[in-house]
């Protein structure tokens, strides 16, 4: 994301997204009674027409009251939804509903009546996640493979399968396992030519990993400097799952937002299966420990923060006074899913409460 002007004094940023994790950062400072300033397309009629088809589509900037915001990963947009409040007076009239798109490349202009603590800290976040590099992580077997991408927001997944045959036909299946290998290696290079990677990890419960990173050294020796092996017990995304909660892998990966993310609600998971009493979730729950100054690290989805902001910004400012850390994660994501499953509100305590 690129901060194009900030204006925090009359509550105004003008920030360009530059890709899709940037978009769900931005999801998470627009908020309900916001202003979104932005070009959008709209069917402008003439008086005349009264077909409800009729009118020529024109672009127009528009000021829209935030009613909702909806990032829509599948689609690699966010949909900023509101009341009209500034339009130009021949286009469309205030007081109408609108939806626009954001999308990558697109520049917008927030303004807020106030700029708390964790709207500067996501934008901030979201500035310096544009310049950490990438990681991929592959999961290679028997003439398959799950590619993913991990992303500050989720893993975005790409998967290959191929039919190289039975193992007696040996001639045949080399050169079929051959065109696997070079379909995956166009696979991972497309993904690498769009994003800023630095390592790829190549992971399997079997020697197909292997094989592949001999392939590489002696076809694309540079893009092999870039790959290290990691043995799992599952393949396939499981196995890309499994490589993210690793601690050894968390260090190539320990700046990764959704890696975080995976190591969080694993920790909360394991304290509530293990009955240590070293965390907490629901609502009334996690109050509570935070009021008692509890809370070392508390975790919010992104849904339930526009949902609940006002009153959930009152605990994240008390976790931060105690010197403990608020941490929003993607619901689409893995880990955002188990989160959910919690309520959407978590907390690792400092302390057993009585």
């Amino acid at each position: 994301m690129r901060l194009e002007r900030k204006d925090f004094r009359h509550g105004l940023v003008i920030v360009r997204c530059e890709n899709l994790d940037d978009l769900w950062y931005l999801s998470q400072t627009v908020a309900a009674g916001d202003l979104v300033r932005g070009r959008s397309q709209r069917r402008i009629k003439d008086k005349d027409d009264t077909k409800s088809s009729g009118g020529e589509r024109k672009t127009i900037t528009i000021t829209v009251s935030v009613e909702k915001a909806e990032f829509k990963a599948e689609n690699s947009v966010l949909r900023v939804s509101g009341v009209i409040v500034e339009c130009p007076d021949d286009a469309v009239a205030c007081g109408s509903h609108h939806t626009f798109n954001v999308d990558a490349e697109t520049a917008v202009t927030v303004i807020k009546q106030e700029w708390t603590k964790t709207d500067v800290e996501r934008l901030e976040e979201a500035v310096k996640g544009t310049l950490r590099p990438k990681v991929i992580v592959a999961s290679i077997d028997e003439g398959e493979a799950a590619v993913g991408l991990i992303r500050e927001s989720r893993t975005d997944y790409y998967d290959l399968a191929s039919n190289i045959g039975g193992k007696y036909d040996v001639k045949g299946r080399d050169a079929r396992k051959g065109e696997f290998y070079k379909e995956l290696t166009q696979l991972i290079a497309n993904v690498m030519a769009k994003e800023n990677v630095s390592h790829v990890i190549l992971a399997g419960p079997g020697f197909e990993k292997n094989n592949y990173l001999k392939f590489l050294r002696e076809n694309h020796p540079d893009f092999a400097q870039k790959c290290a092996v990691e043995d799992t017990g599952n393949s396939g995304r499981n196995g890309i799952q499994e490589v993210l909660k690793r601690d050894a892998v968390n260090r190539t990966l320990a700046e990764v937002n959704s890696v975080r993310d995976i190591r969080y609600v694993e920790e909360i998971l394991k304290h509530v299966g293990q009955g240590t009493g070293l965390s907490t979730y629901g609502r009334r729950e996690v109050e509570e420990a935070v009021k008692a100054g509890a809370v070392e690290l508390l975790l919010i989805t992104d849904t339930l923060l526009f949902a609940k902001r006002g009153e959930l910004e009152w605990l994240m400012n008390q976790v931060r006074h105690m010197s403990g850390r608020p941490h929003i994660i993607n619901h689409e994501s893995e880990a955002g899913q188990k989160l959910e499953s919690l309520g959407g509100i978590a907390a690792k305590l400092r302390y057993r409460m009585a």
